[in-house]
């Protein structure tokens, strides 16, 4: 399974779109910081047929130390989760992916 990141998500864009390597760049930088602003600030963020980006918050819990074998206490912490649409879940497996 290839990984896929911004860099070649622009390069994508600009095969497609034919616009600079510059402006798809740009523009592949904006989507995802608009991803993170909007999911920080309204703490749910819902894109139809794609999915929901959500804030979690965890509370603190025990934890353990593998090396050490002592226990220790996880802080509290806030996570971002990702919940696919069921739109996106069947096309994933139907292997229509294009």
């Amino acid at each position: 399974m290839e990984t896929i990141t911004k860099e070649k998500i622009a390069n994508l864009l600009k095969e497609r779109l034919g616009f600079s390597s510059l402006i798809c760049e740009e523009i592949t930088n904006s989507i995802f910081s608009e991803i993170l602003d909007l999911s920080l600030t309204n703490k749910k963020l819902v894109l139809p047929n794609f999915g929901k980006f959500q804030v979690h918050s965890k509370s603190k819990r025990p934890g353990l130390n593998l090396k050490t074998r002592e226990a220790l206490e996880i802080e509290p912490r806030k996570v971002l989760r990702f919940n696919p649409s069921n739109f996106l879940k069947q096309k994933i497996n139907s292997h229509e992916l294009a």
